[in-house]
């Protein structure tokens, strides 16, 4: 229905791995052969940025909150999905999540959930969907489907 994505390099230095690159930016990494991230940044960077992203994104599908029958974040921890969801007022009972079972599995986060969803049918024909992922780079975008 919508997609919407986007990045912003200069601050790829707070998300890396130095197994394929020594620097980012110019500026060194500091430790060699490692993924690397900057716990607080990021989270701070995603509680605020991801809900503007989601956002826009239902503009662009000329939908409100309130035709969302589920939101899929990406399932990096629960505590960061909670703050979104707070900051969107949107019910945290609606949002399928993975972590909670299997942890962060890094890009099968959303697919696994909806997995879940699906077994347990909660998930209907016509469900209108958010799906929305958000990473190194630093990166974030999602997409609107209906069921």
């Amino acid at each position: 229905m919508a997609s919407y994505f986007t990045t912003d390099g200069k601050l790829a230095h707070n998300i890396s791995c130095s197994n394929l690159s020594q620097s980012i930016n110019g500026r060194a990494l500091s430790k060699e052969r490692l993924f690397q991230q900057e716990g607080r940044f990021l989270y701070e960077y995603v509680v605020k940025n991801v809900p503007d992203g989601v956002c826009s994104l239902l503009k662009k599908a000329d939908l409100t909150l309130e035709d969302v029958a589920w939101f899929v974040p990406h399932s990096a921890n629960l505590r960061m999905i909670e703050s979104i969801c707070k900051r969107l007022d949107y019910p945290i009972e609606k949002t399928l999540v993975s972590n909670e079972f299997y942890g962060n599995t890094s890009s099968a986060t959303i697919p696994l959930a909806m997995y879940m969803a699906l077994e347990e049918s909660k998930i209907n024909p016509g469900d209108k969907m958010v799906l929305y992922g958000f990473g190194s780079g630093l990166t974030h975008g999602g997409v609107v489907i209906e069921w």
